[in-house]
């Protein structure tokens, strides 16, 4: 069962602007984000703001073109 803490820290992210959908995961992953931004500096500068949460340890970055 997952900690209501978790739900809390998954809509904290869905909040940035540039997310449109984010899943808890199981597995090597606890969290995907989609992000919908122009630009790699985009996803650059909302990664970085993923990763200074708090919470997150880890953010891998993976394009689709």
């Amino acid at each position: 069962m997952l900690e209501p803490k978790t739900f809390e820290d998954a809509n904290k992210i869905q909040k940035i602007p540039g997310v449109t959908e984010g899943f808890l995961v199981f597995g090597h992953y606890d969290y995907v984000a989609f992000l919908d931004v122009m630009g790699l500096e985009k996803v650059g500068q909302i990664a970085d703001k993923i990763q200074k949460l708090g919470f997150v340890r880890y953010v891998e970055t993976l394009i689709e073109r």
